[in-house]
């Protein structure tokens, strides 16, 4: 009998396989799949950007996604633990984490915007469709005076002057600074928003996965019934046809022959699935042992691909409708990330009919999307944390506890992004972590599992949670070795060459500025070498690299009648007893070195572990 002591404690479970699906629904299905993928559809050749992002999701997506799952739920260890698959590569874990710190601070950030953008919606006339304000320079122009210029007047004057919705969102929303260089205080009204998202964050999930489980009913249903009604509306709008066209209508092939093309492919896929931030790791953690993993995958692998084109519908309808208004094309107004959110589609939202209402739902749409990625996103970060401290964090009121004190750090950490030039700090970690980090993660992952870990083992690891008939394929080995890496490689090094420096509309940042966003970059990605080179330097280099290839023997499904459906795994657990009996005879006094030593090597014998890892 394998010690009680030795084995991980039971962990909260999902409450079903739904509430584990939808998780993942809001966790993938995120606020990019609204601003970014329609926005690389028109700008990489309209409906030609669907070759490539199909191709990448199923070549890079898929595979990483299926691994990630897999190696949570097989383990039942969050990211930080379930890397004890290599000890040199134990950084993977670290690294996924800090760069899901990264991401929940501007997320979160994003979030305060549209609580912000939400409030202000329930006004008769929302404030950024008229020039009449405090906040507006004589530039600002609004629809009124559109509508009395000519067409030939509108494209002369659209370089001179600016729209209400974008002096809003940066002269009254943002109370913008001239750069980084000057923060200028903290912005009050934002201020608030951003404590109310994470009380909100603490409050959904003060219980785990137990209250996230329930809180995913809602903010993964609900942005697809907000999104159905922004369409149909839409559709019925005056140049709703021509905003098509632009998103999907035109199809230039020749767009294909541009490296740039399936690099944004490639990126967006990680994006769009929120692949190597440990979150799916973390998620599927909480599963059943024998939960279809698989079918989880292929599931939500189509969602995604089918939510990211839908979303894109919502968004050019308006954008073809505000064009028309305009007398402009929609080239000229279609605009990507966060200027698409919180200028151009409020913007357009305030052209319709009853336009505080379609305001009100936009925002609070993306409030939920925003809500529903990053509750997984912290989920991960804080399940993480307990996991690595559990003999601390060993009662519920002190995990209830160590989430609020958690929460609060991060919130006070976020608020160096709502300073009056937190915009300039928050496009900088935007970048960072949208460049290098999650690429290279993925990189490592694969090549830790199926070059160091070996391909067999991990295809027999599935087959003890599925079954011998749903062992993984051809398909899906050759992507895990050859495909899914090769890929990744080519993006890595292709952003590389082309790497540019990190710029805001027209603002350039100053060199320490760039610094700042290299030091994020190392803050995630210096996780590997450190633990490579700590694992080296604590056994010997020898001893590493002979045993290297062998998890600890601590890797594996975390109950025992689990591993005991393997014989790899039974054998290991003969190990620890045998460690565990050690113990006990120094304790009492009766160790007999020479009949250990007998035991160990009929053991070793069975078994490729490494003795020394227990």
């Amino acid at each position: 009998m394998v010690s009680k002591d030795i084995m991980a404690p039971e962990r909260k479970k999902w409450a079903n396989p739904v509430e584990f699906f939808l998780t993942l629904v809001a966790f993938a299905v995120g606020l990019g799949n609204i601003w970014r993928f329609p926005y690389l559809c028109f700008k990489n050749g309209g409906g030609a950007f669907l070759i490539p992002y199909t191709l990448m999701l199923i070549f890079i997506g898929a595979p990483v996604f299926y691994l990630e799952l897999t190696l949570g739920q097989f383990t039942s260890a969050g990211p930080l633990v379930v890397w004890n698959v290599n000890p040199l590569l134990r950084g993977i874990g670290y690294a996924s984490l800090a760069t899901n710190c990264f991401w929940g601070l501007y997320y979160m950030v994003l979030i305060a915007y549209c609580f912000y953008y939400l409030i202000a919606s329930f006004q008769l006339i929302v404030p950024w469709s008229t020039c009449n304000n405090w906040w507006n320079t004589p530039l600002c122009m609004d629809k009124m005076t559109l509508a009395n210029l000519s067409q030939s007047d509108l494209i002369s004057m659209r370089n001179m002057t600016t729209s209400p919705s974008e002096e809003y969102f940066y002269r009254r929303v943002l109370e913008m600074s001239k750069g980084i260089e000057h923060p200028n205080g903290i912005v009050v009204e934002l201020a608030v928003s951003l404590a109310i998202a994470w009380l909100i964050c603490f409050l959904a999930l003060s219980k785990g996965v137990q209250s996230l489980g329930k809180v995913a009913y809602f903010t993964a249903l609900f942005p697809y019934a907000m999104l159905t009604v922004l369409i149909i509306r839409g559709a019925t709008l005056s140049g709703a046809v021509e905003g098509i066209k632009f998103y999907m209508g035109t199809v230039n092939f020749s767009m294909l022959t541009h490296p740039s093309v399936w690099k944004d492919a490639c990126t967006q896929v990680f994006y769009a699935l929120s692949c190597c931030s440990g979150g799916l790791i973390a998620m599927a953690s909480f599963n059943d042992f024998n939960n279809n993993v698989y079918r989880d995958t292929l599931s939500i692998c189509i969602v995604t691909w089918f939510t990211s084109i839908f979303g894109g519908f919502a968004i050019f309808t308006v954008l073809g409708h505000m064009a028309t208004k305009m007398g402009v094309s929609v080239a000229d107004v279609a605009k990507g990330g966060p200027g698409l959110a919180f200028v151009v589609f409020p913007e357009g939202l305030s052209m319709m009919p009853f336009a505080p209402l379609w305001c009100v739902l936009f925002f609070l749409m993306m409030c939920t999307l925003g809500f529903g990625s990053v509750f997984s996103i912290m989920e991960t970060v804080m399940a993480s944390i307990i996991d690595q401290y559990k003999q601390y964090l060993n009662t519920q009121r002190r995990i209830i506890i160590f989430r609020f004190c958690l929460s609060f750090v991060f919130f006070l950490l976020g608020l160096s992004m709502i300073t009056r030039g937190g915009l300039y700090v928050l496009n900088v970690i935007d970048q960072a972590l949208g460049g290098f980090p999650w690429l290279i993660i993925g990189v490592i992952e694969l090549f830790s599992i199926a070059w160091v870990y070996g391909m067999d083992n991990f295809c027999d690891d599935i087959a003890i949670m599925l079954g011998e008939e749903r062992r993984p394929s051809k398909f899906w080995q050759i992507c895990w070795k050859y495909i899914s890496p090769l890929i990744l490689l080519c993006t890595i090094v292709f952003s590389s060459l082309f790497y540019q420096d990190i710029t805001l509309d027209d603002y350039i940042y100053p060199p320490w500025a760039l610094t700042l966003g290299w030091v994020v970059v190392i803050l995630c990605l210096g996780w590997l070498p450190y633990f490579f080179f700590f694992e080296i330097c604590r056994r010997g280099a020898w001893r590493v690299i002979k045993e290297a290839r062998l998890p600890s023997i601590s890797w594996g499904p975390a109950r025992d009648e689990h591993r005991q459906l393997s014989t790899r795994y039974a054998k290991d657990n003969n190990l620890k007893s045998l460690s565990m009996q050690t113990l006990t005879t120094i304790d009492n006094g009766n160790f007999d070195s020479s009949a250990m030593v007998d035991s160990i090597s009929s053991i070793k014998n069975d078994v490729d572990v490494p003795i020394t890892s227990f």
